[in-house]
Formats: structure tokens, C-alpha cells, sequence
């Protein structure tokens, strides 16, 4: 069954090739009405057919051999039974538009066209307006059929080379964006930590001969503190772009993108009480959102934000294929993926937690990020 399912280097699966052979069973039951060593000749010659077909989707350097062949026993059909077994070229027509170069292309139309225009005069169907409206329907859709494929097999080509620029676009972005995060923290903290740390050994060293010097020096220690203090918190802000209300405009347009409607739940568009929970939330959100859309094969994404008491529930929701039955293994196992690992580090940061479960349906999977939220008192309130 994996063979028969299995995709070939183009074109559809072989098992969705293999179900159209079923037509044959009309040349089938003309044959049968034969005598004896001509059907023998006929289901031999079908026999062949049938090898000649699989291998044309199977193989790319026989895919003109077997078009010419499938049209050849088509043309037998042709000869032997009537203007009808002219519907046998159904099954050549897509692998045309398979056919790699556009020598190739133009040998297989070639052929094809030098079959039907034999088919109309051997037979004279132009004479016979019956069977002349029941036949060029046909031809018309066998000659378009070629065409059909070759757009979709270009379509397919440039979706792969846009996800692959996507993709490379993104690791250079996360490239970037780390060594600009290095060289803020080198360019900024570097040197003042340095410092403290000398000032540290120096008070150190005072602190029983000199007691005013190490005094002052404790004093500049503070004042350096926070100063770094003062210049983590700029470059945090820097990162502050992302946020659970972006992320969702966000993952509106890329849901769009791959035909995933996006359903929004709860609280989104009120204020999240930390600027970094905010930042952290919507970064989960977006490698959410990016892992529903790269695997999940879903039709509907759910996010919602909760508020209890003490604390923000983030809720990922899709209905797909199920994250834990796909991978075929538990949550614990799926959580030393890359992503989710990245996920829990961030979340870590802020004492938040991540839960991955199926959907109580039994399709999709479901992401809940609690994190704990302290409330200000407000200005009325009494301490």
C-alpha cells in the first residue's frame, strides 16, 4: 500500500493514477465479444497497456516511450473495434504534460493530434453528427488536459522556490537579529559590567584600610548598576515590536495566506499589564501560528486570550491533523522539538508555562500558555 501511495517525482499519487484504469473495463467487454485468440491478443495487449501507463508516471526517462506506446494501442483500439476506442487516449494526455522538455511536449501532441485526425477519417465521423458531437468534447478536453498539467506542475515549482526564499529569508532575518541582540549586549552591558566588577574587587580590597574610599566605591557600584540597568531596559524596548495584537493582525494575513480561517476568542485587543509578558506572549504566538500553518494541514486556527485570577492564558487552537498523533509520541517527547523548546525557554522568563493537548474532537491540537499576571493596586487603594 506505501507503494501504491507513494507520489512519483511529479504528478499525482500512483494510487489515484492507478483508480482510472477501471475504465478499461468497456475495451474489456468489446474483447470479450472476440474470438477466442483475439481476445487473448486483446487482454495481452491491455496487459500492456496497463505496464506502459504506471511506468509513464513512474519514470521520467520513459515517459515519451510510454506516451507513443499508450497512443499506438489506442490507435489499435481504434482499428480494431471503432471511432469510440479513440477514448483511450485519456490516459496518454496526462502524461504529456508531464513530458520534461517542450521536444518532447510537441512529439506527444504530435502524436496525439495525428491519432485523432486518423480517427476522424478512417471511420468518417464527420459524416455522422451524433458521433461527431459525442467525440470532439473529447479530443477537445485531451488536448487541454496536457496544458492543464504543465500549469500546475510551473504552479507547484513556484511555490516551492517562494517557501524556499521564505525560509531563507527568515533564517537570515534570525541571523541578523542575533547578532544584533550580540553586539547591543556586547556594546553596552559589556563594558559596564566589567566595570562593576573591577570597582567590586576594588571596595574589596579597601574596605578595611580605606572604609570612605570603599564607601564611594559601593556608591559608584550602585550608580553603574543602574546605569546597566537603565540600558537593558532600552534595548528590551527595542525588541518590543512584537505583541499579541500584531501577532494576530499577523497571523490574520499568514492564515489567509494557506486558506486557514482564523477565529479570535476572548480578551485580544485589551492592554497586557507587562510590556515583556506582551513581548514573549506574542513571540509564542507567532512560532505558533508558523507551526500551524507548516504542519498542522488545518482549516481553522482559534485564538483566544483568557484572564484569571492572577494570571494570562494564551490558547492556541487548530483542527488538523494533531500535532502528537502526527509526530507519533507523547507531549514529553515532543517537547525536545526545537520549537517548543524555544517556546518554554522564553516562558521561562517570566515563570510561564506551556501545555500541549489534543483536541477533546480528536483533531487538532491545542496550545495553553499560562503565565502569572500581579495586578498594580490602583490609586485608590490603600496599603
Amino acid at each position: 500500500m506505501r507503494k501504491l501511495s507513494r507520489r512519483p517525482d511529479q504528478g499525482p499519487p500512483l494510487i489515484f493514477t492507478m483508480v482510472w484504469l477501471i475504465y478499461l473495463v468497456f475495451p474489456l467487454v468489446s474483447l470479450f465479444k472476440q474470438p477466442l485468440p483475439e481476445l487473448i491478443e486483446g487482454l495481452v495487449v491491455i496487459a500492456v497497456f496497463i505496464v506502459l501507463y504506471i511506468c509513464g508516471y513512474l519514470y521520467e526517462r520513459t515517459r515519451l516511450f510510454a506516451v507513443l506506446g499508450l497512443i499506438f494501442i489506442t490507435l489499435l483500439f481504434c482499428l480494431k473495434l471503432d471511432a469510440s476506442g479513440i477514448y483511450l487516449a485519456f490516459y496518454p494526455t496526462p502524461i504529456i504534460g508531464l513530458l520534461k522538455s517542450r521536444r518532447q511536449t510537441i512529439i506527444g501532441y504530435a502524436a496525439l493530434i495525428a491519432l485523432f485526425a486518423f480517427d476522424l477519417v478512417h471511420w468518417q465521423v464527420y459524416l455522422d453528427q451524433d458521433q461527431l458531437v459525442q467525440l470532439l468534447p473529447a479530443m477537445f478536453v485531451m488536448l487541454v488536459m496536457p496544458i492543464g498539467f504543465k500549469l500546475g506542475k510551473r504552479s507547484k515549482e513556484l511555490r516551492q522556490k517562494l517557501n524556499l526564499a521564505n525560509e531563507e529569508i527568515a533564517r537570515l532575518s534570525k541571523n541578523e537579529e542575533r547578532q544584533r541582540i550580540s553586539r547591543d549586549l556586547h556594546d553596552t552591558l559589556g563594558h559596564t559590567l566589567s566595570l562593576i566588577t573591577l570597582k567590586s574587587e576594588l571596595a574589596e580590597k579597601l574596605i578595611t584600610k580605606h572604609p570612605e574610599r570603599a564607601t564611594q566605591e559601593v556608591k559608584d557600584i550602585q550608580a553603574t548598576s543602574r546605569a546597566a540597568l537603565k540600558q537593558v531596559r532600552e534595548l528590551v524596548s527595542g525588541m518590543n515590536a512584537v505583541t499579541i495584537r500584531l501577532e494576530v493582525d499577523h497571523a490574520k494575513q499568514i492564515l489567509a495566506a494557506a486558506g486557514i480561517l482564523l477565529e479570535q476568542r476572548g480578551d485580544l485587543d485589551s492592554p497586557i499589564p507587562s510590556p515583556l509578558i506582551d513581548n514573549i506572549l506574542g513571540m509564542c504566538l507567532r512560532e505558533s501560528v508558523t507551526n500551524v500553518v507548516k504542519h498542522s494541514r488545518a482549516g481553522l486556527c482559534r485564538v483566544e486570550l483568557q484572564r484569571e485570577a492572577g494570571s494570562l492564558l494564551l490558547t492556541i487552537e487548530d483542527n488538523g491533523v494533531g500535532l502528537l498523533k502526527k509526530n507519533g509520541e507523547g507531549e514529553q517527547a515532543l517537547s525536545t522539538c526545537n520549537g517548543m523548546k524555544g517556546m518554554r525557554d522564553r516562558l521561562k522568563l517570566i515563570e510561564g508555562v506551556l501545555a500541549i493537548e489534543p483536541v477533546s474532537s480528536g483533531q487538532g491540537t491545542r496550545l495553553v500558555f499560562t503565565v502569572p499576571v500581579v495586578e498594580k493596586a490602583g490609586k485608590g487603594d490603600k496599603s
